[in-house]
C-alpha cells in the first residue's frame, strides 16, 4: 500500500503543475498550452545555484488572506480571488489593478504523504512545461533555502510578450511540515525589477497557519 499511496501523491502533485503553468501562462499572448510529452525523473533533487527566500514579516497596509491553511498578505489596493479547482485545490490569484497580469498566485494542492519526492515532482514537471511553452526562456530550477520551510524548489523564468517586454518569474513549491499539502507559488515583475516587486514580497510572507 505504501508504494500505492507514493504513486498516488506523483500523480496528483505533477497534475496541478498543469495549472500552475497555466497561471503563468495567463495573458502571454501567443503563448500555447506546452506539450505534454516527455516524463520528468521524479525524486531527482533540483542542482541549480540554491536560490535564498528570506520570509518577510506582515507589512503595513497588507490584508492577511488564507487559503486551506496557507496565509500570504495582500497590499492595500490590491484585488485576490480564490478559485476551487479539481481534486480540492485552491488558487488564490493577486492583483494590481494598474498591471494586465497577475503579480502573485498561490495554488494550494492537498496532497496525502506530502514529502520531498512530490515537492521535486511538481516542480520538475514544471521547469519541463514552462521550458516548452513559447515565449519563455532563462528557465532554471534550483534548490530553495527557505528558513522555515521543510523543503522548497525555486524555477525562475523570463516571459517575452507579443509587444516585446520582458517579465521575470518565479515559482516556488514547498510542502507543509505535516505532508498534508503542497504549495506553488509564484511572482513576477517587470524584468530586472523582480526582486524588489510587490509579487515577491507577497510570496515571501508565506506560511502555514492552522
Amino acid at each position: 500500500m505504501e508504494g500505492l499511496d507514493s504513486m498516488r501523491t506523483l500523480t496528483r502533485t505533477a497534475a496541478v503543475v498543469v495549472v500552475l503553468v497555466g497561471a503563468l501562462a495567463g495573458c502571454s499572448g501567443t503563448a500555447k498550452a506546452p506539450s505534454s510529452g516527455g516524463s520528468p525523473a521524479f525524486g531527482v533533487q533540483p542542482t541549480g545555484r540554491t536560490v535564498t527566500i528570506t520570509s518577510l514579516a506582515t507589512p503595513q497596509g497588507t490584508t492577511p488572506v488564507t487559503v486551506l491553511g496557507v496565509t500570504v498578505d495582500v497590499p492595500t489596493g490590491d484585488t485576490s480571488s480564490t478559485s476551487t479547482l479539481d481534486n480540492g485545490i485552491k488558487q488564490l490569484v493577486v492583483h494590481d489593478p494598474a498591471q494586465k497580469r497577475a503579480v502573485a498566485t498561490v495554488t494550494v494542492t492537498p496532497v496525502h504523504g506530502a514529502n520531498d519526492t512530490a515537492v521535486d515532482a511538481s516542480s520538475q514537471t514544471a521547469e519541463a512545461q514552462i521550458a516548452a511553452t513559447p515565449g519563455w526562456s532563462d528557465v532554471s530550477l534550483s534548490p530553495a533555502a527557505w528558513k522555515g520551510m521543510p523543503y522548497a524548489t525555486a524555477i525562475r523564468a523570463t516571459l517575452t510578450q507579443d509587444d516585446g517586454s520582458k517579465r521575470d518569474t518565479i515559482l516556488v513549491t514547498v510542502r507543509d511540515a505535516k505532508g498534508t499539502k503542497t504549495v506553488g507559488v509564484s511572482a513576477e515583475a517587470a524584468h530586472g525589477q523582480l526582486d524588489d516587486s510587490a509579487g515577491f514580497a507577497i510570496l515571501r510572507t508565506l506560511r502555514f497557519e492552522g
